[in-house]
């Protein structure tokens, strides 16, 4: 009898802590206990991985309004020039000029200084000139 209830207790003790650590593996593996990320570096990537592959452009261009050139600006240009500094230049100027957009930010008449300057290719995105005036 003594032999039945340690047997039974052994098993329920041992059930408790399998449970447990079941438990514990489960919530480890739910996506939303693991940190969302951007992006990862891998260093296996490759331009010569799509080399032979034809590059996708829309008729419109990849760039195809203000907005997302000034998407594509801003973060550019607060890298460069601090966040602080593209704030006070605000509102910017765009525009479009020859497959080129023009952005440009503005500065209050009679203080002295200079504005950044930066010009994006509407087809390919591509940042032809980023300057800062004086």
């Amino acid at each position: 009898m003594n032999k039945f209830i340690l047997i039974s207790i052994t098993i329920s003790i041992t059930s408790l802590f399998w449970g447990c650590n079941k438990k514990k593996d489960i919530e480890i593996a739910k996506p939303e206990s693991q940190p969302k990320v951007d992006f990862v570096i891998d260093e296996q990537l490759s331009t010569t991985d799509y080399v032979d592959v034809a590059g996708y452009f829309p008729k419109e261009g990849l760039v195809p309004t203000a907005e997302i050139a000034f998407k594509i600006a801003e973060p550019v240009l607060n890298k460069i020039y601090g966040t602080k500094q593209i704030e006070n230049e605000k509102p910017f100027s765009i525009n479009l000029e020859n497959d080129i957009w023009i952005i440009e930010g503005s500065i209050i008449k009679g203080i002295k200084g200079g504005v950044a300057y930066m010009e994006i290719r509407k087809s390919n995105g591509e940042i032809l000139k980023v300057i800062h005036s004086e």
